[in-house]
C-alpha cells in the first residue's frame, strides 16, 4: 500500500480524502490535500466535508470505489 500525503502539510491522507479532492477540485489536480488543509481553501469546516464524503459514498459515487492507496 502506498502512502499518500498532504501537498501543504504533509499529513497521511486516506482514501476518502483523495476523493474529495478529486471531487470538488477536478480529475487534473495536481496535488492532494488533507481535510484540514482543503477545508481551509474551500472556506468550510473538516466536519462539512466529512459529511459530504459519506454523502458521496452513501450515493454511489465512483470516484469513492476506488482505492486510490493501493
Amino acid at each position: 500500500m502506498k502512502e499518500v500525503h498532504c501537498a501543504i502539510c504533509s499529513k497521511k491522507v486516506i482514501n476518502d480524502e483523495v476523493a474529495m479532492n478529486l471531487k470538488v477540485l477536478g480529475k487534473q489536480i495536481g496535488i492532494i490535500r488533507c481535510y484540514d488543509c482543503l477545508a481551509a481553501v474551500m472556506n468550510c469546516s473538516t466536519a462539512k466535508l466529512t459529511e459530504l464524503s459519506e454523502y458521496y459514498k452513501s450515493s454511489g459515487c465512483n470516484l469513492f470505489k476506488v482505492n486510490y492507496l493501493q
